[in-house]
């Protein structure tokens, strides 16, 4: 989707490019190209963890690329949500201890913040390829510095 968009994005007078990932991405190695698709070394958690270092890796790379073109006023950048209480969560086991984690999460709302923030706080206006979590910039995983 994001390189549908692209194109009109170079085209406005500002663009924005906001990648959801996770603070899991911090729990990833190095992403292993060559056992990405491996059934034999497939666990949920640790799938979901490179995933999550993937996104904050386009984000990074995709700034780099823009940069290298020239295109300034359009920027990319990956976040962490926080924890938030959404119905992603009915399909966890322990939905006795599901229903008191809620009470320790953020609501959907707060959950939204850093992303509106990226995509419009005048801040970080021009700022790109950088990792953030409760409106804030954030150490990435190293992992994710590999170019």
């Amino acid at each position: 989707l994001t390189e549908l968009l692209l194109p009109l994005l170079k085209n406005a007078e500002e663009g924005r490019i906001v990648c959801v990932s996770s603070k899991l991405h911090e729990k990833s190695g190095p992403l292993d190209l060559s056992t990405v698709n491996s059934e034999s070394s497939y666990g949920r958690l640790a799938s979901y963890t490179r995933s999550k270092l993937a996104n904050v890796m386009f984000a990074r790379e995709l700034s780099r690329r823009l940069s290298e073109n020239g295109v300034k006023h359009v920027t990319a950048n990956s976040l962490h949500p926080g924890v938030v209480a959404t119905e992603l969560h009915r399909h966890l086991p322990f939905k006795p201890l599901m229903a008191i984690a809620d009470l320790f999460m953020k609501s959907e709302a707060d959950g939204a913040k850093t992303s509106l923030f990226l995509a419009m706080a005048t801040e970080v206006k021009g700022v790109s390829g950088g990792f953030f979590s409760d409106c804030a910039r954030r150490k990435e995983n190293p992992a994710a510095l590999d170019d």
